[in-house]
């Protein structure tokens, strides 16, 4: 195995960024399960078939299963994306490379993901995210693989003008991580005056709301500022009902991978 990673350059840096992916993502995850058995959360609802189905995300997309299927493609479309490089931070101080790239890539989010939202084809892939009706932390990791793609794709094009080294994304990468996963999860935690700042368990289920003017709101994916700034923040108390009205989708993932597409197909009929 060793000598096989050995003479693979590139399935070693799959197999080493799997690994520090999945450790982080287990710390995460036992940090959140804590938290969530000192309030008094349920933990059975990890054996109801709709977590089940969440697990089945995470284990596709932290195992790397997603990133050997796609591996091809970007094998054939990274090096033709390489007068892109400006490497415009490469020389920056570590800890002002670390932060300035954490919020301009947590404002491109924002913006990509305020477009799911408003365009109707990236609503169709978007829309698999918000058929989770019983939230918890492995809800983060319902994403239909397309839509991981074309997001992926997209995020090519700034890191390649930025040109962070790759050590400097591990803290990036860890506080998303924490941040998506704490706020599936089943806290009734508004971080207080600190809910302007950052997404909060209870500011993002708002957004996971059955709610049309819920669920188009609160679309920062660390931050929440970017949604205070451009008028898109959304704060409201009380008991909500999760998932989209008048799409039931079944807790399969078959039906959920063709589902975006029979709504693309049902709209162009339409016309």
């Amino acid at each position: 195995m060793i000598e096989l990673l050995a003479k693979h350059p590139a399935l070693y840096e799959l197999v080493i960024s799997t690994l520090i992916g999945l450790g982080v993502y287990a710390v995460c995850a036992l940090i959140v399960i804590a938290a969530e058995l000192s309030h008094g959360g349920d933990l059975r609802i990890y054996r109801t078939r709709s977590a089940l189905i969440d697990l089945a995300y995470a284990v596709f997309y932290k195992c790397s299963i997603y990133n050997l299927l796609v591996f091809p493609l970007y094998a054939l479309l990274v090096p033709r994306l390489h007068f892109l490089r400006m490497n415009a931070m490469a020389d920056m101080p570590v800890m002002w490379s670390v932060l300035l790239g954490w919020l301009i890539f947590d404002f491109l989010n924002y913006w990509t993901h305020r477009m799911q939202h408003a365009i109707a084809p990236l609503w169709a892939f978007h829309s698999v995210h918000h058929t989770q009706t019983h939230l918890t932390f492995l809800s983060a990791n319902r994403i239909h693989a397309f839509e991981q793609l074309y997001i992926g794709v997209l995020m090519l094009v700034p890191a390649f003008l930025l040109g962070i080294p790759q050590p400097r994304w591990l803290p990036i990468l860890f506080v998303q991580i924490f941040s998506e996963t704490l706020q599936h999860a089943q806290l009734d935690w508004s971080f207080g005056p600190l809910r302007w700042l950052f997404v909060s368990p209870v500011t993002h289920a708002i957004h996971h709301s059955a709610e049309g003017h819920q669920y188009n709101a609160n679309y920062g994916r660390v931050l929440a500022v970017w949604d205070v700034l451009f008028g898109t923040y959304v704060f409201e108390r009380g008991p909500r009902r999760f998932g989209v009205d008048g799409m039931d989708v079944p807790e399969r993932l078959g039906v959920q991978f063709i589902h975006p597409f029979r709504l693309i197909a049902a709209r162009w009929i339409a016309r």
